[in-house]
């Protein structure tokens, strides 16, 4: 009797921010990623290391196993330059040039080193320059990391889209949004010192409202980006990953954490179409990986 009083007053553990899909002919697991992480970051949850053995394929946001630096370079600097020739400056005009100016001043960057490019590539840079500073390395993120790994196993690697519609649904806002979307993104940015510790323990611990805050809730005050960013996305995502349901190959799924918190995630969306979800915690393993007599 003390044995299961023990058991059952014995602290839960933690969740993790890894889901299994239920009602599937195969094994499907989803993984919410931090793109960019630091070596303190590290061990990964040995629930995700497991889900990661016993995948078939590893499904991506993008194939980063098939990326042409060459061509990834190419890609990016079509888009990321106005068509016309227009710099930074003219594209935001004057006073909301001075407002980003005064507020990448704030953080040590001097704006004008993102002149030939147009407002929504200016904010991608400056949230991976301010992370930079704060010792996050994209080469430590969660993708980098399992891409390697799967290499050395000879797992296959798939992409739910390209980099090129990936970043096109950024080049593709007004500019109004592209505006709207670099102010944003650098008074957070002054932020992000004070949360990142915040952010990555709420990750670990799969704490999907705090995740939601710190994620989602400035995204959903700019509602074009988030429809262009998330929602559009998000569709597509839990299409192509509904579609897996019945095949004979078990995934793990890698996407963006912030595809899957708030009303409109990814699991929302497959739940919509019958296919549920499980949250994995950290002291149980997933259904399909518990031996049955």
């Amino acid at each position: 009797m003390l044995v299961t009083a023990a058991a059952f007053w014995a602290p839960a553990a933690p969740a993790l921010p890894l889901w299994e899909l239920t009602g599937t002919r195969n094994t499907i697991m989803v993984l919410g990623s931090i793109h960019l992480l630091r070596t303190t970051d590290y061990p990964l949850a040995p629930a995700i290391t497991q889900a990661f053995d016993e995948a078939d394929i590893v499904l991506m946001e993008i194939d980063m196993d098939d990326l042409d630096p060459a061509v990834s370079a190419q890609t990016i600097a079509a888009l990321a330059r106005d068509g016309k020739g227009r710099q930074l400056q003219e594209l935001l005009g004057p006073q909301a040039w001075r407002a980003a100016s005064a507020e990448a001043a704030k953080l040590g960057l001097d704006l004008s080193s993102l002149a030939p490019f147009e407002p929504w590539y200016a904010a991608l840079a400056v949230t991976q320059l301010r992370l930079a500073q704060l010792g996050f390395d994209q080469s430590l993120g969660i993708e980098a990391k399992l891409s390697t790994e799967a290499r050395k196993q000879g797992k296959e690697i798939r992409g739910l889209e390209t980099l090129e519609s990936q970043l096109g649904t950024l080049d593709n806002l007004s500019s109004e949004a592209q505006r709207n979307f670099l102010q944003t993104t650098l008074e957070e940015a002054r932020e992000a010192g004070e949360v990142a510790d915040e952010m990555i323990a709420a990750w670990k611990t799969g704490d999907l409202a705090t995740l939601d805050a710190d994620l989602l809730e400035s995204v959903r005050e700019q509602p074009e980006v988030y429809r262009a960013l998330i929602v559009q996305r998000n569709e597509n995502f839990a299409r192509v990953i509904g579609g897996l349901k019945d095949d004979s190959q078990d995934y793990l799924i890698v996407v963006g954490t912030l595809h899957l918190v708030g009303p409109d995630s990814v699991l929302s969306l497959l739940g919509r179409k019958g296919i549920q979800s499980r949250q994995i915690d950290g002291g149980r393993p997933a259904a399909s990986q518990v031996e049955r007599p």
